[in-house]
């Protein structure tokens, strides 16, 4: 039984198809989303679809984070500001991919709140959409975990090993936690699974990059990614 961890996707259904076809999860493995399905892509409404399927094909065994861009689409009022800053990162591109569809990028509220969290743990991993300042994840904010962008880079957070997204980087990076300490990681290559720091497998998707997926098997994993078409 594995654990298959994607990052944002970000609207660009082919990407996560293609690394669906890469990883080929099974009916034992666990699927967790990191959040940030939507805006910035072309095809968010695709990427809805595929992922009701996984969420019913895989029942509990399919998780799905709270990022910041569902939380503005969850968030019964925005802010002047928040709405602002979410036009600016590409809702408008998920407006018009949902209404091609002859929806309205309201209609994925339901399935959104049923199926958020915040925090997934298992016994060797955890992982939340933005990052921590602290263990456990629960004494951490809800900025923090969902839209905090310099936690990551702060580098201070060294305890039980999470897995986060959120910050587009150039290659999956764990972090040790010693405020110094960065590992750009290869794809392709199973590794040992460090006990601690934060791993960040955002690498940019919707922004001209690859949607990443981090598969572990027991005490190791490997990287795959998938590029945005």
């Amino acid at each position: 039984m594995r654990t298959i961890i994607i990052g944002d996707v970000h609207g660009c259904a082919n990407a996560l198809d293609s690394l669906l076809e890469k990883v080929h999860p099974t009916s034992v493995d666990t699927i967790v989303m990191l959040g940030d399905l939507f805006d910035r892509g072309p095809d968010s409404y695709d990427v809805f679809e595929t992922v009701q399927t996984l969420a019913r094909d895989y029942g509990e065994h399919f998780i799905l984070l709270r990022g910041n861009h569902e939380d503005y689409l969850l968030t019964e009022k925005l802010t002047l500001s928040q709405r602002m800053v979410w036009n600016r990162v590409g809702r408008g591109t998920t407006v018009k991919s949902f209404r091609e569809h002859g929806a309205k990028i309201e209609d994925a509220r339901p399935f959104l709140q049923g199926k958020c969290q915040n925090i997934w743990k298992s016994a060797n991993v955890q992982a939340v959409h933005a990052g921590l300042k602290v263990d456990p994840p629960e004494d951490n904010d809800l900025y923090t975990l969902i839209h905090d962008h310099g936690v990551v880079f702060e580098n201070h957070y060294a305890g039980p090993l999470t897995v986060v997204g959120h910050i587009a980087l150039d290659f999956p990076t764990w972090f040790k936690g010693d405020g110094e300490t960065t590992d750009p990681l290869p794809p392709g290559e199973w590794l040992s699974l460090p006990k601690t720091g934060i791993i960040c497998i955002d690498t940019g998707c919707g922004k001209g990059g690859r949607l990443t997926a981090m598969v572990i098997e027991d005490d190791r994993y490997r990287l795959e990614s998938a590029q945005e078409s």
